[in-house]
């Protein structure tokens, strides 16, 4: 997962990837902006009474502790004072957390796990500034893997290996989790611990078999 900035707009707009937009922080840039132009912009409902910028600021400084992160595909660029990237919210998808072997995380299976939003609705758009892009707190983020959905849109709901976050390759059903994940040479061995794949990745995962296994106790490279 990495932030996306202009340089990115041109190949966003003709593969139309799947990205990941932080809802509240592009609601904090909206304000943000606007206090800055003139506080005086956002009033009070009889327009009698503002607050002053570093007050503004501050309160969008706790609100920053907050993400809402949304799935969304970007549709078209906006042009105008301030150019936006429209994009519209993954309306449906199967989650990467009911994910129960590799294949899912290797690559796609023909039939596409996201609902894309062909016809969407005013709610359903966001309008993302250029300027914001190239800003230090990033609103959107590319090159989603399935652990990224998983931890930061899917509430970090996992079912392989039940929340525990790893799984012994002898017991219980460690051992079909290890067939399914293509770690079939320590399936049935209960020297091996295994963290789970969806959760960190196959690569990492693959490395945790090394390092936790006792028989490796004081190599370099073994995790306690």
């Amino acid at each position: 997962m990495r932030p996306i900035d202009n340089s990115d707009l041109n190949e966003l707009l003709q593969r139309k990837p799947i990205l990941m937009l932080d809802a509240i922080g592009l609601t904090i840039n909206f304000i943000e902006t606007l206090v800055r132009r003139s506080p005086s912009l956002i009033t009070t409902n009889n327009g009698k009474k503002t607050l002053p910028l570093e007050l503004w600021l501050e309160i969008l400084e706790w609100t920053r502790l907050w993400r809402w992160p949304l799935l969304v595909q970007p549709q078209s660029l906006e042009e105008g004072s301030i150019d936006a990237l429209v994009c519209a919210s993954i309306p449906k998808w199967t989650g990467c957390g009911y994910l129960a072997d590799d294949r899912g995380i290797k690559g796609p299976k023909p039939q596409r796990p996201f609902l894309l939003p062909h016809a969407p609705t005013e709610a359903s758009i966001f309008k993302v500034p250029i300027t914001a892009l190239g800003q230090e707190s990033k609103l959107l983020y590319g090159g989603l893997t399935v652990s990224d959905i998983m931890a930061r849109v899917e509430d970090g709901k996992r079912f392989v290996c039940e929340g525990n976050g790893s799984i012994c390759a002898g017991c219980g059903g460690g051992r079909k989790i290890t067939k399914n994940f293509s770690f079939d040479w320590v399936c049935g061995d209960c020297s091996y611990q295994l963290l789970c794949p969806l959760c960190i990745g196959l690569g990492y995962a693959e490395k945790s078999l090394w390092v936790t296994d006792d028989r490796y106790e004081g190599e370099e490279g073994y995790l306690t």
